[in-house]
């Protein structure tokens, strides 16, 4: 099964920042290839930490144990409501510190029956599903996004030692972008899926994952005035964010090889 995603980020993950790759070459007034790889790149970055937010929230409002494997949150899924004829939890909509709106519903399993809120010692999975929508203000771009997600935690039974998140989404977001003399709006619609990302307990003092990767299959297009015309490119693109345990991530756009600092955001291309 697969989830749905939700809660605030409690995490220095979602530290506002300003990812940039370098393209020096790029013609003013057209979109170039490399260009629309930064785009992606951005993009995918971006979503990436919108994600790993998303996971550290949903295990804090679980309940799930952060400092050590024994200690949890006092009052798990504060707020929100257990439906008896769905057997979901339905959690009201928030606000992230991005700005952004975030639903969700959850399902808990022990032993593959389901639970109504999470127990230390019987639940072995999660299941969460989440929407995630708003508008984001950089600098040198402004971002609509449209975020869902599918998202299962297993290996929580008992005293546990790390926990492995996999799941899938989709995400349609749209771009105006200012920057390197070239004006454009991008669209990119991509596939996502998280492959085995495996968190390290207790998770306060591991906060990054261990290892997995998160992979993106996007089609990207993008349009820019140019005179009494627009210039107009269209492409796909593979991306892979591979994680090690450290505070830097590996994104590999295609054959462009990028690094992700997961705290400030910054993304740097070679």
């Amino acid at each position: 099964m697969m989830p749905r995603i939700s809660a605030r980020s409690f995490f220095t993950i979602v530290v506002a920042g300003a990812a940039a790759c370098s393209d020096s070459a790029a013609p003013v007034g057209r979109v170039t290839e490399s260009l629309l790889t930064r785009d992606v790149a951005i993009d995918a970055a971006d979503a990436t930490v919108q994600d790993l937010a998303q996971i550290a929230g949903i295990e804090l409002m679980a309940g799930m144990p952060l400092a050590s494997s024994s200690t949890s949150a006092a009052s798990p899924f504060a707020g929100c409501t257990y439906n008896p004829s769905s057997l979901l939890i339905g959690c009201p909509s928030v606000t992230t510190p991005d700005g952004l709106t975030l639903n969700r519903f959850f399902e808990i399993f022990a032993a593959d029956t389901m639970q109504r809120t999470y127990d230390a010692v019987a639940t072995d999975s999660l299941l969460s599903s989440t929407w995630l929508t708003g508008t984001l203000a950089k600098s040198d771009r402004t971002v609509w996004l449209s975020h869902s997600r599918l998202m299962m935690v297993t290996g929580l039974t008992g005293s546990e030692t790390k926990r492995t998140w996999r799941g899938f989404g989709t995400r349609d977001d749209s771009a105006h972008i200012n920057k390197d003399g070239v004006v454009r709006t991008t669209r990119v619609i991509s596939t996502d899926e998280i492959h085995d990302l495996v968190y390290r307990v207790p998770r306060a003092d591991f906060p990054f994952p261990q290892s997995g990767t998160v992979t993106n299959e996007v089609t990207v297009s993008s349009t820019t005035p140019n005179g009494t015309e627009a210039t107009n490119r269209q492409g796909t693109r593979h991306v892979v964010i591979t994680f090690d345990g450290t505070q830097t991530a590996s994104v590999l756009v295609g054959e462009t090889q990028c690094a992700l600092d997961l705290v400030s955001r910054k993304l740097t291309c070679e």
